[in-house]
């Protein structure tokens, strides 16, 4: 019986892995639509750019392209949180030196060179002030 309990966990398993296949690549088109939707923006103010230039109304006032950087700015940080989603479902971390593949345990990225900051545990405060015993009356 420990045979199919073995193939079970196995299917379990792979089936698991796809979840999280599935999931990376939802957010990363995601990604490339939020990307596609930032250079739309880019376009958008270049455009009013050119506009305002070839019409002699010099530089673009910065009213008319708030909302636009505005956007812009929001859409980058909705990519942010899904690039920690994808971090936080892979086995792979993204070397922000060059931007490569790197395993999620190493401590530094094999195609540039760039180090990794390593997580530290805060240091406890252990000033006699900082310790509190309890005391029995």
């Amino acid at each position: 019986m420990s045979f199919f309990n073995k193939v079970k966990a196995g299917v379990s398993e792979a089936g698991n892995k796809a979840k999280t296949v599935v999931e990376i690549n939802r957010l990363k088109l995601q990604n490339n639509s939020k990307q596609n939707d930032i250079d739309q923006q880019y376009q958008v103010m270049g455009k009013l750019l050119f506009e305002a230039v070839t019409q002699g109304a010099g530089p673009l006032p910065s009213e008319q392209i708030e909302k636009n950087i505005s956007r812009i700015l929001e859409l980058k940080s909705e990519i942010e949180v899904n690039l920690q989603q994808i971090a936080g479902l892979s086995d792979v971390k993204q070397c922000k030196a060059c931007g490569g593949n790197v395993a999620i345990e190493a401590r530094f990225c094999p195609s540039c060179g760039s180090t990794f900051e390593v997580a530290q545990e805060p240091i406890r405060d252990v000033t006699p002030s900082s310790i509190t015993l309890d005391k029995k009356e």
